[in-house]
């Protein structure tokens, strides 16, 4: 019987290329994100009833994916380069120049929670569709935010055969020697 992990908090947020449906070997972490920020999305099944004349209950109940899953969060303050990587556009010198057109943005996501007892929980979205834009602006009591998207698609071998596109896995923290 394994033990149950405690999922709670967010350690780090990172992200990778999104490659033929394979986990990136590394992330390039996220330096803040806002509290409170994060939410998953996970959308219930859309259920497709068969029914028949006289009967009270359904004959059979097929179960159908409903909308996309997806992951929110928030940076406050967002480099240049933050910008740049998850809208688009460009970088000159440190001033993001925002694209014409939506850019069509995937990424490899990882967010890892809190070590509890030894352990921590990391969710993986191996091809994510990004969509992001400035959510909040700055004020007296608060920081611009840029709020990032991340939508589940599904994630493809080269050989064309599907991989799973969502990943949840309970790992041991290894103490540092």
């Amino acid at each position: 019987m394994s033990e149950r992990s405690i999922a709670i908090g967010v350690a780090s947020i990172g992200y990778g290329e999104a490659v033929n449906g394979v986990v990136p070997a590394s992330y390039t972490r996220l330096r803040d994100i806002y509290k409170g920020s994060v939410a998953f999305n996970f959308a219930d099944a859309n259920q497709v009833k068969i029914e028949v004349e006289g009967r009270e209950d359904p004959l059979a109940i097929i179960n159908r994916k409903g909308d996309a899953d997806s992951i929110e969060f928030s940076i406050p303050s967002p480099t240049t380069d933050e910008l740049v990587t998850f809208c688009g556009g460009t970088k000159n010198g440190d001033k993001w120049e925002a694209p014409n057109s939506v850019e069509t943005i995937n990424k490899a996501f990882c967010i890892a929670t809190q070590p509890y007892e030894g352990k921590y929980v990391e969710y993986t979205i191996v091809n994510g569709a990004v969509s992001a834009k400035i959510s909040q602006a700055p004020g007296s009591e608060q920081t611009d935010l840029l709020l990032v998207k991340v939508t589940r698609q599904s994630a493809i071998a080269a050989d064309g055969s599907l991989k799973p596109s969502f990943i949840r896995e309970v790992k041991t923290v290894n103490p540092q020697a």
